[in-house]
């Protein structure tokens, strides 16, 4: 019997993106901000494979995140720049 199950880290960043608990930091469950924290590895790992931020991973990160959470287009530039 074959194993069919998908881990986190074999996701494409968008599936990540919507996949992800952007509110674990908050909670009082420690195993939820655990995991949390395991898929922002995650997250960060597969932008450094695919070269840094660019404004379309912006634009996808911010498409599924909380409007409060989103990236900014000021922080975007200022990122780009020092690049």
């Amino acid at each position: 019997m074959p194993n069919n199950k998908i881990y986190y880290n074999d996701l494409s960043i968008e599936d990540m993106f919507k996949q992800r608990d952007w509110t674990s930091a908050y909670s009082d469950d420690h195993r939820a901000w655990e995991n949390g924290v395991a898929q922002q590895k995650c997250i960060q790992e597969k932008i450094e494979e695919l070269g840094g931020w660019s404004q379309e991973l912006v634009s996808i990160h911010n498409k599924y995140c909380p409007k409060p959470m989103q990236i900014s287009e000021e922080w975007i530039k200022n990122y780009l720049l020092k690049q």
